[in-house]
């Protein structure tokens, strides 16, 4: 008995837990939680739990998974009272007794060996925070869904490698700036001592706003390309009900990421810029392509920053007095497009629109 005891314990620390936290929005009548469900249950790893927040769906996506989890003891359900990405996440690292949070969208599967990777590659290196994987596109995998999230000093995000033919180009592990919220590890400990996600940011810059806030208290985030996962993209976000609310969200939380984050020497040179191509781009969405729904919420984000600035400057002084001595914003990470250049490629978008 003392020996069987002693072999659980080396199997646990050897196999630390994870928590598998997935993110639902009507993922029955998207028809996601099959595909997804049938690898993220079947990890490869002896020592997880898993649990899908539910954002308030509308459809049967509860019952469905209520019924599905009936058997698998360590499978759960949460329901989150409000349709808010970033409270669901918190609500799942809430609940979570793992040492490694593993979130993940419900439009995603996994390669058969995706944990061990991630395990190893986390239980050897103290000073990384938050891990990424390499994202393929589900349908085509041999096409790069995502090697890493970065964004120009504008705030303009964008997706390195998207839409890239994989022929081994991202196949190094490197800092990156900012990991994809689609798929991503998370070190429990470090997430607590970060502060969590922002809980009014409900979707978009998310993920980008955790990433500079633990590299400010001098930890990594790393690209980890070994561990592969497979993206069926923007299933959920671009869904015509709920496109123009996770719009809203990305406008004003792009602000406020920039707000909070941003030494203020580069705030001072890129807010205005930013606030100018919102104005523009705002005028021709309504004007131009007459989507007014779209482009007012532009107008809309720049109002909700402004009515809530002082609470974005007292987080922005609770992070300075965390920030470690000696750090320095990691803006070799961002993408060097220039604002011009942006503002062309807007252009050349939007004429093969018309």
């Amino acid at each position: 008995m003392f020996q069987f005891k002693i072999s659980i314990r080396d199997s646990i620390m050897k196999n630390p837990k994870i928590s598998i936290i997935i993110s639902n929005l009507n993922g029955v009548r998207l028809k996601l939680l099959d595909d997804c469900l049938n690898s993220l249950t079947k990890p490869n790893y002896p020592n997880w739990e898993l649990f899908v927040v539910d954002n308030n769906s509308d459809d049967e996506s509860v019952l469905y998974l209520q019924k599905r989890f009936q058997k698998l003891k360590n499978c759960h359900v949460i329901k989150n009272k409000v349709n808010m990405y970033s409270q669901g996440l918190n609500l799942g690292a809430k609940h979570a007794k793992g040492k490694y949070l593993a979130y993940f969208n419900n439009d995603v599967a996994i390669d058969k060996n995706y944990f061990r990777y991630v395990i190893n590659k986390l239980e050897s290196d103290s000073s990384i925070a938050i891990l990424q994987g390499k994202l393929l596109n589900y349908y085509k995998r041999n096409i790069i869904d995502s090697a890493g999230e970065t964004m120009d000093k504008f705030g303009n995000p964008i997706t390195i490698g998207s839409g890239e033919t994989d022929r081994g180009q991202y196949n190094n592990e490197n800092e990156i700036l900012s990991a994809s919220g689609s798929a991503c590890v998370i070190k429990k400990d470090i997430f607590q001592k970060i502060g969590h996600y922002g809980p009014e940011y409900g979707i978009g810059y998310e993920d980008m706003d955790i990433a500079l806030r633990a590299r400010s208290m001098g930890y990594k985030v790393v690209r980890f390309p070994k561990a592969v996962v497979f993206h069926k993209r923007a299933s959920t976000d671009l869904a015509p009900f709920i496109r123009t609310k996770v719009k809203w969200h990305f406008n004003k939380n792009r602000l406020s990421t920039m707000i909070k984050n941003y030494p203020l020497s580069l705030l001072i040179t890129s807010l205005p810029f930013t606030i100018m191509l919102y104005v523009f781009i705002g005028s021709w969405e309504c004007l131009v392509h007459g989507n007014w729904k779209i482009g007012l919420t532009r107008f809309t984000s720049i109002g909700w920053v402004i009515s809530n600035i002082s609470k974005i400057i007292q987080r922005r002084n609770a992070i300075k007095k965390v920030t470690v001595d000696g750090y320095v914003f990691p803006i070799n990470l961002f993408s060097d497009k220039s604002f011009f250049t942006f503002f062309k490629d807007f252009l050349k978008i939007n004429k093969s629109l018309k």
